[in-house]
């Protein structure tokens, strides 16, 4: 019996905040804010992943699992800071692949 793949969403994600940040600061507190609000099972459930960053824009394609949709969009809305400084990560757009949110 073959066994069924795992369905992802792809979260076109832009950072508000003064400050610039690494792909690396904002996977981490993406990550984190999963852990804090959900803990290390909703963390592996909700399965976020950084896909890319763009440095300049601030904004970047996050996966996730697309039965955890709901805990991803909650945990995006519990950050309020990255790193020392005060951030806010908006949802811009959410698709079922990411060719139609680097096309937009």
């Amino acid at each position: 019996m073959p066994i069924r793949r795992v369905r992802q969403r792809y979260l076109k994600i832009r950072v508000a905040s003064e400050q610039r940040y690494s792909m690396h600061e904002v996977d981490d507190d993406v990550q984190r804010g999963v852990l804090r609000l959900y803990g290390v099972r909703g963390l592996s459930e909700v399965a976020p992943m950084l896909i890319e960053f763009d440095e300049e824009e601030q904004t970047g394609i996050l996966r996730c699992s697309h039965l955890h949709l709901r805990r991803m969009r909650a945990s995006l809305a519990y950050i309020t800071s990255i790193g020392d400084s005060a951030a806010a990560v908006h949802i811009v757009r959410v698709s079922g692949t990411i060719k139609a949110l680097r096309s937009s």
